[in-house]
């Protein structure tokens, strides 16, 4: 097991015992960064020139997951820092949509019945409006416009999709521990249906590729966290995504549950992910990636800006 620590400087080495032997040295302005053993750890904590740099989370989520794979360097201001981003309009309209239908399905675990449309537009405007102070809208982007736009969405999703499911668990937060490492999974399951069956809410303006679910990696985690909690795997796991075309429409994906080896697969993946961290493998990502943009990544002006 390896600990960080952020170490004072003296004449431009790290201020440490000859006899340390780190694991990473790099410097933090007249600082220095450094990855030690438990020995080496339980020797700088009794010392007034070192301070520990605790580890961002006790637990990974999907989200942690994509992002540190997407890039590092962006995980690193996100969780390690604690910076905080405006949401474009796209994420505070499916962050809205997510806690709109959860409401709905949240009641009707016991009501069996669908709140009235109207009710649920209500909600919708609501929790859009609540959310407009924290978003970043593109110039020539309309709030109003956009709240109109869940508005007929809301409708379509009520009237076309929802009375479909039947939900036994909404919100579940479950977490799964990790072999050889600290951290857990926390995934928050969207919906668990009757049969057994798990519901990811998600809302695109593109109609999405019909494979999807098949490898979707948060479906993963669902079913990962399904086995964990009820001691048996989901009967499908679905993609159910409202989309913003001019009419809306509701898409839904369906794949059978994960594979063994699928599963073994993604547990091995948490857990490389989470020994990365552990080490401070804060690397940036090229600058190819499409995601390495003021557009796209509200850290970009601190990476790679002037």
């Amino acid at each position: 097991m390896l600990y960080r620590f952020s170490v004072k400087g003296i004449d431009g080495k790290p201020r440490l015992p000859k006899s340390f032997t780190p694991s990473r040295i790099e410097q933090r302005g007249r600082n220095f960064e450094v990855l030690v053993d438990e020995k080496e750890a339980k020797y700088l904590r009794g010392t007034t020139y070192a301070q520990e740099i605790p580890l961002p989370k006790d637990h990974l989520s999907v989200s942690q997951i994509n992002m540190f794979k997407n890039c590092p360097r962006q995980y690193y201001y996100a969780y390690v820092m604690g910076m905080k981003r405006k949401p474009n309009s796209n994420l505070t309209f499916g962050s809205a949509f997510h806690s709109t239908a959860e409401v709905n399905y949240k009641q009707k675990v016991d009501s069996y019945e669908d709140l009235a449309v109207e009710d649920v537009q209500e909600i919708w405007v609501d929790e859009f409006n609540k959310r407009i102070p924290e978003t970043h809208f593109e110039e020539g982007e309309k709030p109003g416009e956009i709240k109109d736009e869940g508005v007929a969405a809301v409708e379509v999703y009520m009237k076309t999709f929802s009375p479909k499911i039947q939900p036994f668990m909404v919100e579940q937060e479950i977490d799964v521990p990790l072999e050889n490492v600290e951290f857990s999974i926390r995934c928050r399951v969207d919906v668990v249906d009757i049969q057994s069956g798990i519901h990811d809410t998600k809302t695109s303006s593109k109609t999405p590729a019909l494979d999807l679910a098949e490898d979707d990696f948060q479906l993963t985690s669902y079913d990962i966290a399904h086995r964990h909690i009820l001691g048996i795997p989901p009967t499908k796991l679905y993609l159910d995504y409202l989309v913003r075309s001019k009419i809306p429409k509701v898409v839904p994906l369906e794949s059978d549950p994960r594979t063994d080896k699928q599963i073994d697969e993604a547990l091995k993946e948490f857990s490389q992910v989470a020994r990365a961290i552990r080490d401070g493998a804060f690397y940036r990502c090229s600058p190819r990636n499409w995601g390495c943009s003021a557009k796209f990544c509200g850290f970009w002006p601190l990476c790679r800006g002037e």
